[in-house]
């Protein structure tokens, strides 16, 4: 077997996979996934991805059996009875909580285990492990950014998700001096221009440059002409913006944020993972940008690994099977069990994209703070 699939266990239990396990039966995995559908692209990438880890794993005894939710309901009863009926050991899947909920009450549910690629942390089932990048993760690595008591402005959109961020950045030391919500991408201009006091400044700046202007003994026109090529020259009153944003929306909030006078020079913004997106590089104000994410190296590695094969970059949810696969596979093959329960995956494990830990049926994660540095992405 590849060193680099190899899971260690650094609790009282160490094991890595062996010839002795592999006469143990095989170890059959349903993947339940919208494999057509609305959501058919997401789920046939996350596909391609176990796939990928199997012939990895070339060695082992391991069966994948596709189960199409069809990104519906009925569809995800029925793949769910099919994997019944096929006797899978382990359902790796779904993607998303609606599924669980659609098939919770089905008859041998309770009896299954589920290992999705939802970062949900509240109401989950005993029997699924939440094997997504949550946000206490997120935040807990985030926190030795907010140590001192300076404070900081929290930016983000009106929704529950940011609303469940701002409550948890209550753990940081530093304090919040503004929280702002806008209501939608057309709000963000507004907003920021609000919290930037953007309109004082600019006024005090237009009185100065007309007070110099009526200057008539040692008027300095360089001077003059240099200011009206500004808009402010005051600067903010804050050193530290947190934004719960992302995409499209992120890229914008920064950006109003630098039209406004307030940018990377003399702000630090700081927001939630980015997954190495690309996209985020383009943007000139996303400069010195802060994020969490799990290891760079790992997930270049992988990229790659895609690139050959698909001729395409990697989905960031697909990175988690070369983890999921290899763990679950490892402790199959270790026990004497013939069925697989959440309890047997507790433990800290060292993964191909970093170190974590599963405790009450969710993972939290060791990430690492990375910042965006000349159309780079760096290690902190």
């Amino acid at each position: 077997m590849k060193k680099i699939f190899k899971i260690v266990i650094f609790c009282s239990l160490f094991f890595t996979i062996n010839n002795a396990a592999y006469s143990k039966s095989e170890l059959k995995i349903g993947a339940i996934l919208p494999l057509s559908g609305d959501h058919e692209l997401l789920g046939n990438n996350i596909y391609q991805s176990i796939l990928i880890t199997i012939f990895e794993l070339e060695n082992l005894n391991i069966k994948i059996i596709p189960l199409d939710t069809q990104s519906s309901k009925a569809g995800a009863i029925n793949a769910f009875r099919q994997g019944m009926n096929k006797k899978v050991d382990l359902f790796v899947g779904p993607i998303f909580y609606d599924t669980l909920n659609e098939i919770k009450n089905i008859e041998g549910f309770k009896e299954k285990l589920f290992i999705s690629y939802s970062n949900r942390e509240e109401n989950i089932f005993p029997n699924v492990i939440n094997f997504g990048v949550n946000l206490s993760s997120q935040i807990n690595s985030l926190v030795k950014l907010f140590q001192n008591n300076e404070q900081f402005i929290f930016f983000g959109d009106n929704s529950s998700f940011t609303k469940k961020v701002l409550e948890k950045s209550k753990k940081f030391k530093s304090k919040t001096s503004d929280v702002v919500f806008y209501k939608d991408f057309k709000d963000i201009g507004n907003q920021t221009k609000k919290v930037t006091n953007y309109e004082e400044r600019n006024k005090k700046h237009l009185e100065e440059i007309k007070k110099l202007e009526q200057i008539e003994d040692n008027l300095d026109e360089k001077l003059i002409e240099s200011m009206k090529k500004h808009d402010t020259k005051e600067k903010v009153n804050f050193k530290k913006v947190f934004v719960s944003s992302f995409d499209d929306e992120l890229i914008s909030s920064i950006s109003y944020f630098d039209f406004y006078d307030a940018n990377y020079k003399d702000v630090q913004f700081v927001t939630l993972n980015l997954w190495f997106d690309n996209k985020y590089l383009k943007e000139p104000s996303l400069e010195n940008l802060i994020f969490p994410s799990i290891n760079l190296n790992a997930y270049q590695e992988l990229n790659q690994k895609y690139k050959k094969n698909f001729g395409r970059n990697i989905y960031h949810l697909e990175t988690l099977s070369f983890d999921i696969i290899p763990l679950a596979s490892a402790i199959w093959f270790s026990t004497k069990e013939q069925q697989l329960k959440a309890s047997m995956f507790n433990g800290t494990y060292k993964g191909k994209t970093g170190d974590f830990t599963i405790k009450e049926n969710k993972t939290d994660r060791d990430l690492i703070l990375y910042k965006i540095e000349n159309k780079r992405f760096k290690k902190i």
